[in-house]
């Protein structure tokens, strides 16, 4: 259950019971550095009802503090776990954390932006691990130079070099940003499949008391209003099946003060070579 997760002024437990088999585990995460969010929740959640399809060798991209690297090394069948991460500080709480865990020997952790290292040792590693990944987990953060969904297109995009035939890809991507805009990742890059949603939390409010939020939602009415995907936001929670665009979401707040909903989910790609 989600709710087995408890979280500390610096430190969160993912409790036994939560894990499935995987042990209780526990994350440090001091000011400054990732802190766990309802989306890095739910991609947990896809970890560990999916632990059948993680084995071999596996990427984090943007591993923040490394919590899915350190669960997914957990499962017996992985082999190895790479972190990549802009962020020296939370490189280095990634580290303490596999070492906490007991899974330091079987996870690397890398300063990089995007898929490309800055150390030349960690270079070698990527380029060493061309062809051979078995799988990638992301929770991405919004974009802000385009329609939100930049980071989302770079991780898939920059997965084929990396993946082995029958890979997969556990992308984080919530629902507002509709079922159109993630498909359209696989069918904009040969070799993918779009396989689903694995993990799902149930309607929760898209929180526009938040500046950022309510930022990200001017963005989407801009990007729809210029000609782009529509977006998906749930009308209101008596409703899951009533859905609005962001103009119409956008609209609605300033004139009720009233939040859209939407759901954090993680979806499944297949590499297909």
């Amino acid at each position: 259950m989600i709710q087995e997760i408890y979280n500390g002024s610096d430190e969160s437990i993912l409790e036994e019971t939560f894990t499935k088999g995987l042990g209780e585990l526990k994350f440090y995460h001091p000011v400054g550095t990732f802190s766990i969010t309802p989306a890095s929740r739910i991609l947990f959640q896809a970890i560990i009802d999916n632990q059948e399809i993680l084995h071999g060798i596996g990427i984090d991209w943007g591993c923040g503090i490394g919590c899915q690297a350190i669960l997914a090394a957990k499962i017996t069948a992985v082999q190895e776990v790479y972190g990549l991460d802009i962020s020296k500080e939370n490189i280095n709480i990634a580290r303490k954390n596999a070492e906490d865990n007991g899974v330091a020997a079987k996870t690397r952790f890398a300063l990089a932006d995007s898929y490309l290292p800055f150390q030349e040792d960690d270079k070698q590693m990527m380029q060493a691990l061309k062809g051979k990944v078995d799988f990638i987990l992301s929770n991405p953060p919004s974009s802000d130079w385009d329609d939100g969904f930049g980071f989302r297109r770079m991780v898939l995009a920059g997965a084929k070099e990396y993946l082995k035939e029958n890979g997969v890809v556990l992308l984080n991507a919530s629902f507002q940003y509709g079922l159109a805009r993630v498909r359209a990742l696989s069918e904009s890059l040969s070799g993918f499949q779009y396989a689903g949603v694995l993990a799902s939390t149930d309607g929760v409010p898209f929180d526009l008391s938040r500046a950022d939020l309510l930022d990200c939602l001017k963005t989407y009415a801009k990007e729809e209003q210029n000609g782009g995907i529509d977006y998906t936001f749930i009308a209101n929670e008596a409703d899951e099946r009533s859905y609005v665009n962001a103009r119409t979401a956008l609209r609605t707040f300033e004139k009720t003060g009233a939040s859209p909903i939407t759901k954090w989910q993680t979806h499944l790609f297949r590499y297909l070579g």
